[in-house]
């Protein structure tokens, strides 16, 4: 495996405190770029023995298919700010250190290969894992989830607190890395620089103005640890699968878009997954079968009730990995909860952006999120480790 040496590193960090253009890559410009880059032969070229899809995502990608070798994946920035030249540097600098550190095995099988970073493009290149679906893309072709991939993650997630992936963050730019609580736990009160939507303003307001929410914002601000490597946005989009669709059987998984890893609190990451239960039980409610939180909560039971043994997996993979019990386990489960009720509502914010999305849905997520903080011991049927006689 061809390693990408430290010094790119230096380049990466010049790139973001400089003043820079980017040139665009292309479908019929790729080929000329990946062979200026090692990744393609020109041999490949004059047989006609690869092939490019552009896709369409929050960045500009490229699918390589090359059949007589591993396939490949190109993403490159379509907006060159300061934010998201600092996200592609956190990515390829976490890329090449995984792809650098002895050991991490374990780490390594479930991250796609790091292959280049080109710091004038501004595009990471990684191995492209074909044939595989996300976990919400899964559940919504298949109707169940993977299990066996859940107590694996969730073993995996716990995981994260080792000495050895801590040695990856230190090997990273110090500069890469923010060792700060998410921008959600203080949007109430900061909103940094960026433009927000009407629909962004509107729920800001409802934010100030609702002191239950902003105090536990402030309580889980200011509780955030330093303490690990973090993902910083693993849902269920960033887990990719090769299984059939088999609940039981093993496969192949790969956590992608390493963004926002940082060096963070050891529970936001297996917070962000449980939310994604949460917000899915809700968004799949049929538009005709919508309705105040409390007659949902009865009517949709069993729609929870079908996913409920995925979510307990990978709790109970957290679990044993950590080694929780007693004190520890109820303690960890209650700071859980509450981080996962802050990372639903900013998947609020999220789709408050996205067209389609009705605004009693909205509302639902914010009526569950301000229940737990609330009054946690109500919303327990919801929580990991329940069963489905829990309500």
């Amino acid at each position: 495996m061809a390693l990408v040496p430290f010094l790119f590193l230096s380049e990466m960090s010049v790139a973001i405190t400089s003043r820079v253009t980017i040139v665009y890559l292309t479908s019929t410009s790729l080929a000329a770029w990946l062979i200026q880059r090692g990744l393609l032969s020109p041999a490949a070229i004059t047989a006609g023995n690869f092939a490019i899809q552009e896709l369409e995502h929050h960045n500009r990608g490229f699918c390589v298919y090359r059949p007589a070798e591993q396939s490949i994946y190109v993403k490159q920035l379509r907006e060159l700010d300061r934010p998201n030249m600092q996200c592609l540097l956190r990515e390829a600098a976490f890329g090449n250190a995984l792809a650098n550190s002895d050991g991490l095995d374990w780490l390594r099988n479930h991250v796609p290969e790091f292959l280049d970073y080109d710091v004038r493009h501004h595009a990471v290149t990684i191995r492209l894992i074909p044939k595989s679906v996300n976990l919400h893309e899964c559940i919504e072709q298949c109707g169940v989830m993977p299990n066996q991939l859940m107590s694996q993650l969730g073993a995996t997630i716990a995981s994260f607190r080792t000495a050895e992936c801590d040695a990856i963050l230190s090997s990273m730019p110090a500069e890469s890395l923010l060792c700060k609580a998410p921008w959600i736990l203080s949007f109430h009160i900061d909103q940094g620089a960026g433009f927000l939507s009407p629909q962004n303003e509107e729920f800001l307001n409802l934010l100030k103005n609702d002191r239950l929410l902003t105090r536990h914002f402030d309580e889980l601000h200011d509780s955030w640890r330093v303490e690990s490597l973090m993902h910083g946005d693993l849902k269920w989009n960033n887990v990719l699968t090769r299984l059939g669709g088999g609940t039981n059987s093993e496969g192949e998984w790969f956590i992608i878009d390493w963004e926002m890893v940082d060096r963070g609190d050891p529970l936001w990451d297996l917070a962000t997954m449980v939310q994604c239960w949460w917000h899915y039980w809700i968004l799949s409610t049929p538009p005709d079968q919508l309705s105040d939180f409390d007659m949902l909560r009865v009517q949709r039971k069993q729609a929870f009730d079908e996913t409920r043994i995925s979510l307990n997996l990978l709790w109970a993979g957290y679990v044993e990995a950590a080694k929780l019990h007693g004190p520890s386990y109820d303690d960890c489960r209650r700071r859980l909860v509450k981080m996962a009720a802050a990372r639903m509502l900013q998947s609020v914010y999220e789709l408050l952006n996205t067209v389609g999305v009705a605004a009693q849905y909205i509302e639902l997520m914010i009526e569950m999120s301000r229940r737990v903080f609330a009054d946690p011991d109500s919303m327990t049927d919801f929580y990991p480790g329940a069963t489905s006689d829990a309500v």
